[in-house]
């Protein structure tokens, strides 16, 4: 049990499954060497965690207008945080952080956009993209004695 699970407060739930789903829940616990609940709970975290409708809509509003309207990286960056969101690089997807708390609200191909997409017609990669493949900023990036996150983002 993590150190954070004990100031949880848990809730019994029950729940109505059909067999056969239940068969699988139990053997995707078993391949990972934890119990079905372990599984649920994670499985239902991380569904969650994920999901495009921790956006309002008038906030998704104007998510979408910064992406119509944005001449470029620099631009759209600007544009989101004005509305209190920014882009971050992580591997080679982009995701959709709260701006400036830096959480993750959900990937922009949940919102119908691609990295490849927007490189295109923005006839650039995203900032800190070529330095990082090329080995020049490091993959686990730490914070800077500025509160900076280096190479992640425009």
């Amino acid at each position: 049990m993590r150190e954070s699970d004990d100031m949880t407060q848990h809730r019994l739930v029950t729940l109505r499954l059909p067999t056969d789903l239940i068969a699988k829940i139990e053997a995707a616990a078993r391949l990972q060497e934890e119990t079905p609940a372990e599984l649920i709970r994670r499985s239902l975290s991380d569904a969650l965690r994920e999901a495009p409708s921790v956006v309002q809509k008038n906030e998704m509003a104007v998510i979408t207008a910064a992406f119509d309207k944005a001449q470029g990286w620099l631009d759209l960056q600007a544009k989101l945080r004005k509305a209190g969101f920014v882009l971050r690089l992580e591997d080679e997807r982009l995701g959709l952080h709260e701006w400036p708390s830096d959480r993750f609200v959900l990937w922009i191909e949940e919102i119908g956009h691609s990295l490849t997409d927007l490189m295109l017609q923005y006839r650039a990669p995203f900032p800190g993209a070529l330095t990082r493949r090329a080995g020049l900023a490091p993959r686990e990036v730490g914070v800077t004695g500025r509160g900076r996150h280096p190479g992640r983002a425009a």
